[in-house]
């Protein structure tokens, strides 16, 4: 699977009330589309992502992987995957769950590890609902330094899990570099089309590494919302990829280390 290509799917376009409230309709319309689509995949020897959602879906796709996971057919096949955002408070028990099914399944899957879509408007609802904590990061660097220990957790799994880092962070290429050891062949970094060119040339060729290159696929109107999600990503003037372009802030600023900026904040963590 790891010279293979691959689609990332999200669940939310297969069922149009893809919420717990209507578990029950989903797992009865939705699991069979799922798992057509994912034993088409495994028959032409792709991989398969489910795609990450927002955080209240998070028990109703876990309980769609599961039921996806335990499927016979796909007995032999290792081009499943999930998608983990880190900047979820939950992403650290999340890869842990998946472990935990991959050896009950007895499965190798793929785990991409991605910063995270969908900020804004988790915390809009959170507020909206007033609930007392938010259920991502309210900082970047807490994003950031989460992602770190995830990625640890995930090269530490490399049994059952083939880890896929997805980003255009220089810092997080170079640790998770590190962190990975000497096996170059056993996870990939991944980018997105016309994203992080230069950055991910140069890790393949000083590191050796695998690069696989995500691109959007449908008509205008289906991708608008990837267009504004990747807008406010980009835009964001804590981003990476927005700093790397603006000559006025000095490199050791754009490649700050997140846990001794993390470390700086002291006990407030938690504001936003």
């Amino acid at each position: 699977m790891r010279g293979s290509p691959g689609i990332s799917v999200k669940l939310s376009a297969l069922h149009p009330r893809y919420e717990y409230t209507h578990r029950d309709t989903v797992m009865a319309e939705l699991l069979p589309r799922a798992k057509e689509l994912v034993q088409q995949a495994a028959k032409a020897n792709i991989g398969f992502n489910i795609d990450a959602e927002e955080q209240d879906r998070l028990d109703l796709s876990l309980d769609v992987i599961e039921a996806l996971m335990a499927d016979p057919s796909l007995d032999g096949w290792d081009g499943f995957g999930v998608v983990v955002q880190a900047y979820g408070r939950r992403a650290a028990p999340m890869i842990e769950t998946l472990y935990e099914l991959a050896e009950r399944f007895n499965r190798k899957i793929m785990v991409r590890l991605v910063k995270g879509a969908y900020w804004d408007t988790e915390i809009k609802l959170s507020q909206e609902m007033g609930v007392k904590t938010f259920p991502v990061f309210t900082r970047k660097v807490n994003t950031d330094v989460s992602y770190m220990a995830c990625a640890q957790m995930l090269l530490d799994r490399r049994d059952r899990i083939y880890p896929q880092f997805a980003t255009h962070n220089a810092h997080t290429c170079a640790a998770v570099a590190e962190m990975a050891g000497d096996d170059k062949d056993s996870y990939e970094f991944q980018r997105l089309h016309g994203m992080g060119e230069s950055l991910h040339h140069i890790v393949k060729e000083t590191e050796g590494t695998h690069c696989r290159i995500y691109a959007p696929v449908g008509a205008h109107r289906d991708l608008l919302a990837y267009l504004v999600r990747r807008l406010l990503e980009n835009g964001a003037n804590s981003s990476f990829v927005n700093q790397v372009v603006d000559s006025s802030i000095p490199p050791s600023d754009v490649s700050k280390d997140p846990i001794e900026a993390f470390k700086q904040l002291g006990n407030d963590v938690s504001s936003p």
